[in-house]
This record gives structure tokens, C-alpha cells and sequence, in this order.
């Protein structure tokens, strides 16, 4: 599991190598609203136009522990993945 920044960077790398693009954004909006104001999108070449995938979530972990289970689901070689969820 990533615990600080320097994690989340190994593992964007990581998922880079694997052929997956991963966008983190914080919308300033939504957080002032109080909504799950976090999103997590991937796609990339691993990935086909049909499993490309966006998630929202109130906390960064929650929203990389979310979007990271959905990964490993679509992709069940990449079992390297439950060491970050």
C-alpha cells in the first residue's frame, strides 16, 4: 500500500511500464460542495477504449484503493497490484 508521495510516484511509474496512463486531479469545486471530490482516470495502450476508466472518491486513498481493485479486476495477471490496495 502507498503511504506519501514518493509511493504514489512508484507506483504511477509502475503502471506506466505496464502501458497505463494514470490522471490524478482534486476539483476545487466538488471539494467545496462536499462531494468525492477526488478523481483517479486511467487508460493507455494496456488498456482498450472500453475498459479506460475514471474514479471518484472524498480521499485520495480511498480513490487510488478503488480505482487500483478495478484495475487488477480487468486485468488478472497483474496481481503485482494488491500490494498497493
Amino acid at each position: 500500500m502507498w503511504t506519501e508521495a514518493a509511493d504514489l510516484e512508484i507506483l504511477m511509474e509502475r503502471l506506466a511500464e505496464a502501458g497505463v496512463s494514470m490522471l490524478l486531479r482534486v476539483d476545487v469545486e466538488r471539494y467545496n460542495e462536499n462531494t468525492p471530490h477526488w478523481t483517479l482516470a486511467f487508460g493507455g495502450p494496456a488498456l482498450d477504449s472500453d475498459t479506460a476508466f475514471r474514479v471518484d472518491a472524498r480521499t485520495l486513498g480511498q480513490c487510488v484503493s478503488r480505482g487500483l481493485r478495478r484495475l487488477r479486476d480487468q486485468h488478472e495477471s497483474w496481481d503485482w497490484l494488491d500490494d498497493w490496495v
